[in-house]
C-alpha cells in the first residue's frame, strides 16, 4: 500500500484535496519509523514536535502508573500539549508495534503552504474541542458518582 492510500484512511486528511494529499505523501523527511517498544516521547523531554500516527498503534504511559493511560490508533495526533505550551512532556509514548509517524514541527510548517497550515490548525482545534467535551462528560459522571456515593453513606 502506498503512503497516499494510507493517508486517505486518516480522518485529518478528509479536508485535503487529492493534490494536497500527494504533497503530504512526498514529505518523506517528516516520516519517522519506530519499532515495537521504542519510546517515541519520553516524559520530561523538552522538544516540542507534534506527531500524527500514520501506521500502527501506540500507548501513552505515565511514570508511577502501572497501566497505560491510552492506546492510540492511526490518525491520532499526539504531543500537542508541548507543541503549543513549549512545556516538558507530561507522559511517555511507546510503540506497541512497528509504527510510522509524521513529525509536524517548525521545519515541517515552514515547508507547507498557508492553506495547509490552516487545515491542520482547524483539525487540531476540532480535535481539542472534542477532547474537552469528552473530559467534561467524564468529570460530570465522576461528580455524579461521588455525590451519590456520599449520599448513600
Amino acid at each position: 500500500m502506498q503512503l497516499v492510500d494510507t493517508i486517505n484512511e486518516i480522518p485529518m486528511f478528509n479536508r485535503f484535496t487529492e493534490s494536497e494529499k500527494k504533497m503530504f505523501a512526498k514529505l518523506e523527511h517528516s516520516l519517522l519509523g519506530f519499532k515495537k517498544d521504542d519510546v517515541i516521547i519520553r516524559e520530561g523531554d523538552t522538544f516540542t514536535s507534534l506527531y500524527l500516527l500514520i501506521k500502527g498503534t501506540i500507548q501513552i504511559t505515565k511514570t508511577g502508573y502501572s497501566t497505560p493511560i491510552a492506546k492510540l490508533s492511526p490518525g491520532a495526533l499526539f504531543g500537542e500539549m508541548s507543541f503549543f505550551t513549549k512545556k516538558p512532556r507530561h507522559s511517555n509514548v511507546i510503540a506497541n508495534e512497528n509504527v510510522l509517524v509524521m513529525k509536524l514541527d517548525k521545519a515541517f510548517f515552514e515547508k507547507v503552504r498557508p492553506e495547509i497550515k490552516d487545515k491542520i490548525k482547524d483539525y487540531i482545534i476540532e480535535l481539542l474541542i472534542n477532547r474537552l467535551d469528552s473530559m467534561n462528560e467524564s468529570l460530570s459522571k465522576i461528580s455524579n458518582f461521588a455525590r451519590v456515593s456520599t449520599l448513600n453513606k
